[in-house]
């Protein structure tokens, strides 16, 4: 069964949310305005279906489908900030109007010879990653948003990524949102070594370093049927550069182009106190 990713930051969020707060009755009493200031929270809540690549660096034979989840929260009367599909899970710590810098989460799923029988056959297996870090966004204008995400790995491949990401924003209706923006992965020793070095047992030997590891485009639709129900896709394409691209596995049972698609739909509620 594959793991869904970032699922774990995500439960326990969940957990620590619905632990403290009671859902309000929307049943016959109309929803308050998202814009008002009040005693609540608003939360959305729902998920993606989405096609990935199975290990870094897979063909697109070797793709899977999965599942991701949407969950995000404000207080009434707060700013609400972008949150985008491959965004590491954030809790805000501390914000200006246009700034805002927080602790960080995500979960690599694990690389497994069965998940891939043909490409990984003899290659090592990598366990479930954990990642913790820190995040910070900020907005030189209104339409564009900039992210740097650091994460550390502490299970699995055990490694240091940084994800630098840029968005432009437009917004022709109220209902409707397009994003699109640059993608830059740079990883340590360890990260590009359990993803990408072999040894003469497995493939040709290769021992990979860090660096830039990749490089890439995202984009994302977000549409409001209603004020409460939001339909979503997104779709990513990334190109393994460096030692990752140079790596035995990418170059006989791989390919440097990594590509995600997904679509999914999500509920924005009130939590009251």
């Amino acid at each position: 069964m594959l793991v869904l990713k970032r699922v774990a930051g995500v439960i326990a969020f969940l957990g620590l949310g619905v632990g403290c707060a009671q859902a309000a009755d929307l049943s016959g009493v109309p929803a308050p305005s998202y814009k008002d200031v009040g005693n609540y929270w608003v939360v959305t809540i729902g998920g993606y279906a989405a096609i990935e690549p199975s290990f870094p660096g897979a063909k697109d034979k070797d793709y899977v489908w999965s599942g991701r989840p949407i969950f995000d929260f404000y207080r009434a009367g707060d700013k609400e900030w972008l949150s985008l599909p491959n965004d590491a899970f954030g809790l805000t710590l501390f914000r200006t109007g246009n700034f805002r810098i927080g602790a960080a989460g995500d979960y690599i799923n694990r690389r497994n010879q069965s998940d891939a029988p043909g490409a990984l056959a003899g290659i090592h297996n990598i366990d479930y990653t954990f990642e913790a870090g820190a995040f910070a966004e900020y907005y030189p204008a209104p339409f564009l948003r900039t992210r740097v995400e650091l994460l550390q790995g502490f299970t699995g491949a055990n490694g240091f990524e940084a994800n630098l990401m840029a968005d432009f924003i437009y917004s022709p209706t109220p209902r409707l949102m397009f994003t699109a923006g640059p993608r830059l992965q740079i990883v340590d020793d360890k990260y590009a070594s359990a993803f990408f070095s072999t040894t003469a047992a497995e493939l040709a030997p290769f021992t990979a370093g860090g660096g830039l590891n990749a490089a890439g485009v995202d984009v994302t639709a977000r549409y409001y049927l209603t004020e409460n129900f939001s339909l979503r896709a997104f779709g990513e394409w990334n190109r393994l550069l460096g030692d990752a691209a140079d790596s035995a596995l990418v170059k006989q049972r791989g390919s440097a182009d990594q590509y995600q698609v997904g679509v999914g739909a999500a509920y924005k509620f009130n939590f009251s106190w």
